[in-house]
Formats: C-alpha cells, sequence, structure tokens
C-alpha cells in the first residue's frame, strides 16, 4: 500500500498549502470526472497554494496527468486518494519547520534521507510566509526582536488584509524611546508595517512590553485562527537565514488555541502599559 500511495506524498504536501486541502482535492477530483482537461485541473491546483509553479511536475508525479499534461484513466482515483489523505493530515496536524544556515544543509539532507516517509522539513521563511499568504481576516506577528530587511516580507500581506478589511496585530517589545532596552529595528519594523496597512490607525493595532527584561520571547505567527506557526526564529534575516531555528507550523484546534493565547497576551500587555501610566 505504501508504495501505491508514494506518487501522492508531494500532492498532498502541496494541496497541504491550500486554505482548505480536502475541500481542494475533492474539487480537483470532481473536475477530473466531469472529464475536465489536465490544463484546467493544473491551473486549478497552481492558483490555490503558494508553490503553484509545482503544479504540473506533481500532478505527473501522482498519475493524474501524463507528461504531456493530459489527464490519465486513474486521474479520479488518484485525487480521490489524495483527498482521503489530506483529510487525514488536516485538523490535529503539526509540521516540523526549520532554519538551516550553510553549514547544516548536508546534515539536513542525511536527516531528510534517513526520514522520508515524513517529507523534507519546511523552513522556517517558507513556513511564515504560508501563514501570512493565507490569513483573511487576521493575521498576528508576534516576536521579541524584529528587522525591516524581513518584515518587508510580511508588509505586502499586512496591505492586502487591511485593505479587504481586516486585522493585522504585532506583539513585540521595548517601542517606546524610553524604554529600558529600546529597539531601533523594531520601531522601523512597526513604522514599515503601518505605512504598508490600509487605514493604520484603525486596521494595525500594536501590543509592546516596555518593562525591565525580556517580558516576552515567543516567536509565532497566526492566521484566522486556523493556521499558525511557533517557533525559535526571530523574524530577523538571522532567524530566517543565518541561525540554526526549529519550530512547527500548526492547523485545527492548536493553531487556535495559540491565536487565543496571543490574544490574551495582547490584552495583559495593554492592561500593564496603562497602568504604569
Amino acid at each position: 500500500m505504501a508504495g501505491v500511495l508514494e506518487p501522492l506524498r508531494p500532492l498532498v504536501y502541496l494541496l497541504a498549502q491550500a486554505e482548505a486541502p480536502a475541500a481542494l482535492a475533492e474539487r480537483l477530483c470532481r473536475m477530473a470526472q466531469a472529464g475536465a482537461p489536465g490544463d484546467a485541473i493544473r491551473d486549478e491546483l497552481a492558483g490555490a497554494v503558494a508553490d503553484g509553479v509545482l503544479a504540473g511536475d506533481v500532478l505527473t508525479h501522482a498519475q493524474v496527468l501524463d507528461a504531456d499534461g493530459t489527464v490519465t484513466p486513474v486521474a479520479a482515483v488518484r485525487l480521490g486518494q489524495a483527498q482521503v489523505l489530506a483529510e487525514m493530515r488536516t485538523g490535529e496536524r503539526c509540521e516540523l519547520v526549520l532554519t538551516v544556515p550553510a553549514f547544516l544543509r548536508d546534515a539536513l539532507d542525511e536527516a531528510a534521507s534517513a526520514n522520508m516517509a515524513d517529507g523534507r522539513p519546511r523552513e522556517t521563511l517558507l513556513a511564515i510566509t504560508e501563514v501570512a499568504s493565507t490569513a483573511r481576516e487576521r493575521l498576528v506577528i508576534a516576536a521579541p526582536y524584529l528587522h525591516p530587511g524581513l518584515v518587508a516580507v510580511l508588509a505586502g500581506h499586512v496591505e492586502r488584509i487591511t485593505r479587504g478589511g481586516g486585522q493585522a496585530v504585532v506583539i513585540t517589545r521595548a517601542l517606546s524611546p524610553g524604554s529600558p532596552s529600546h529597539s531601533a529595528p523594531n520601531r522601523e519594523s512597526i513604522a514599515l508595517l503601518r505605512a504598508a496597512a490600509h487605514r493604520a490607525a484603525q486596521r494595525l493595532i500594536v501590543h509592546s512590553w516596555e518593562e525591565e527584561g525580556l517580558g516576552i520571547h515567543f516567536k509565532a505567527m497566526t492566521a484566522d485562527h486556523r493556521l499558525g506557526y511557533l517557533g525559535s526564529a526571530n523574524l530577523t534575516p538571522w532567524g530566517a537565514y543565518l541561525h540554526a531555528e526549529a519550530g512547527v507550523l500548526l492547523r485545527g484546534r492548536q493553531a487556535a488555541l495559540l491565536a487565543d493565547w496571543l490574544d490574551r497576551v495582547a490584552l495583559v500587555l495593554d492592561r500593564r502599559r496603562f497602568s504604569s501610566r
């Protein structure tokens, strides 16, 4: 059975990038059953996932399309199997996320070769970009250290969400000039996001720890209480590229729990700031 399902693994991982992976697989299955052409199935998948450029190759590997892009006789069956696998992955699933600096690339290759059953871990920048890209109504960004060079990757998503009437929330620290450990990069990052946000005063909400010590040290992002990232990487070039970091991508109830926790942290930070004035 494992050998039969092995060609579906890249497709299932690609489906996982969609807002509703199982629903997307079902939609593709119905298209195949209805006699839709291969390019229509490919475009439907490509338009719903971040790595859409891979759609054609992945569908061919999964035996949904022939090498020339024609729908195979078993396409509907293969897509139905992918739907079942996508449903199994959705819900309480968590996925390993890593930042892998150059000196550890060979070690990652060795680990991936020894554990191919679960696939190659997603890398940090791709994970946080996926979280941001799937947010429609609310994106929460939380990290004690921000850097404009990395936060710029998220600015376009903040603009899209706020322009559509949604809200972006940032939880960080040391923004005030009077803070015991004032952070200029954090202030620059917030200014960048405010410039990107539509009607910033209403749509971009910032909560900050301004007391002694770190106060908050988690690094997290959530999208609409559905998808979340939690890990060790700050939103800086070092966290995304240069330091060895580890985290998880959360879906379902675990993502909702993380989002709820961040909301409560934000409320406490506001109370502490107001009470200290």
